[in-house]
């Protein structure tokens, strides 16, 4: 991946070219449109809105309702591909040159030479250097190498879990379709560990697991869903939280989470420093916790205004959490105030598509697979609590298909490479047009050229200091 340039485009913004456009060409009925528009919040609905707009070639309409999306979630890398797409079509290059710059000046690629709705914008410097960088930001950069593989008569029991016990030395993976927890020795083989299933009463399939090896311990979240081989009418939407002895899989205890009101889906699980378990019900945006002596789930936030919570975690003393948004992105919780707030204020970044998320030396590490390429990431913190700068740790890597989620250990990084989960259709069922492959699991450094990144970055803060520039 080559260095991002900052590249000025013209002295028009893609804003006042829009503003001028609407509020001087428009018909009654579109100033009409575009009022109903600016006002609308449910994405899904802008969303059949823009697609409608399409089928009619409507297209001073459709940027007006991509316009509101990318305002919406200004973090969303795909709505903003889709805005530059709704400037082409009307022929705009300064709104499509500026909205694909943003993408790649965040160091992500999408396709541009060749796309039918970017022909009427070639031709120019302006748009070579565009497809270059592009190009240039698809190739790989970083060190990651494959430390494990789960054959294709496996991958379908949908390991989209995992976590790492370092006394053993050994990978732990969480089965949602059976279940089970799987384990991969120093040596890459893969056996059973524990099968600790009931129908009844659960547990049921494996959502996802974590580890404490200091206190010889793991927890899996489980739930009954259409994923999962033994869902039935009767306890389809049931979950619960089971704590076990790591040396041989015994079931220390199973919480009661009847409190949290049914249908339940608990996910993204992180261990606290003080030894709470963090958890998301994902029906209802509320993360819980489980403290270290207490049976007892007690609810520390609802965060109603996000919709696709992926992960959670926490700074050096628990006082803040941090969660990751699939569409809306990143933010920060002040776990005494209850104050929540984005990350990035200032919206200049593509903080989508984030499905794991870790905190190592007042840093965050994340697995952004939402994006194209996908990445890891890591994000030096102001204070602990805004995102100064971002670097890359890996992308593009041949093995990247959909990224899964993580495990921090150490130094590195294990995640999975190609999760097999966009397989399946809504049913939990193998699509007719795709077919199960090798899971491979790759290590990443934390640390790839991270003193690079910063010597530039200070280097940079200067030239804008002695320029004047904020």
């Amino acid at each position: 991946m080559k260095k991002i340039i900052i590249f000025t485009l013209m002295t028009i913004s893609c804003a006042t070219w829009s503003q001028a456009l609407l509020e001087g060409q428009l018909s009654p009925a579109d100033q009409t449109f575009k009022e109903e528009v600016l006002r609308a919040n449910h994405i899904p609905q802008l969303l059949q809105v823009a697609m409608g707009t399409a089928e009619k070639q409507q297209w001073q309409r459709h940027l007006i309702v991509w316009e509101r999306l990318a305002s919406l979630q200004p973090f969303n890398a795909e709505f903003q591909y889709e805005l530059a797409k709704s400037y082409a079509k009307l022929d705009n290059k300064t709104g499509a040159y500026n909205a694909l710059v943003a993408l790649q000046n965040a160091g992500l690629s999408y396709p541009v030479k060749d796309v039918e709705e970017f022909k009427g914008i070639q031709g120019t410097k302006v748009y070579d250097y565009i497809v270059d960088e592009m190009a240039a930001n698809g190739t790989h950069y970083g060190e990651g190498e494959v430390v494990a593989t789960v054959g294709e008569n496996y991958s379908g029991m949908l390991f989209e879990n995992l976590a790492y016990d370092v006394s053993q030395k050994r990978f732990l993976l969480a089965s949602i379709r059976s279940g089970e927890i799987y384990q991969i020795d120093d040596k890459g083989a893969l056996s059973s560990f524990i099968n600790p299933v009931d129908p009844e009463k659960g547990p049921w399939g494996a959502v996802d697991i974590v580890v404490d090896s200091n206190n010889e311990s793991f927890w899996v979240a489980s739930a009954s869903m259409p994923h999962f081989n033994g869902v039935t009418e009767g306890n389809i939407g049931n979950a619960d939280i089971a704590h076990y002895r790591l040396s041989d899989g015994k079931l220390i205890k199973q919480y009661d989470l009847s409190s949290i009101e049914a249908p339940k889906l608990l996910s993204a699980l992180h261990l606290g420093k003080d030894g709470s378990l963090y958890f998301l019900n994902v029906f209802n945006q509320t993360i819980y916790q489980l403290p270290a002596d207490s049976d007892k789930a007690e609810e520390v936030i609802s965060l109603p205004g996000l919709t696709a919570i992926k992960a959670i975690t926490s700074n050096a003393d628990d006082s803040h959490l941090y969660v990751s948004d699939f569409e809306q992105g990143l933010f920060v919780i002040n776990k005494a105030s209850k104050q929540t707030a984005a990350m990035d204020p200032k919206r200049q970044r593509f903080f989508s598509g984030i499905n794991d998320l870790f905190y190592i030396d007042g840093d965050l590490v994340a697995i952004q697979s939402g994006v194209s390429p996908a990445r890891v990431m890591r994000f030096d913190l102001n204070q602990d609590m805004f995102i100064n700068t971002s670097y890359p740790l890996e992308a593009a890597h041949p093995a990247f298909d959909t990224l899964g989620n993580a495990v921090l250990v150490s130094d590195s990084i294990y995640y999975v490479a190609n999760s097999q989960w966009d397989k399946m259709d809504m049913g939990g069922n193998l699509r007719s047009d795709a077919k199960w492959e090798p899971i491979q699991l790759i290590k990443s450094p934390v640390a790839y050229r991270l003193k690079e990144h910063r010597e530039n970055q200070q280097r940079m803060e200067k030239i804008k200091k002695q320029r004047g520039i904020k």
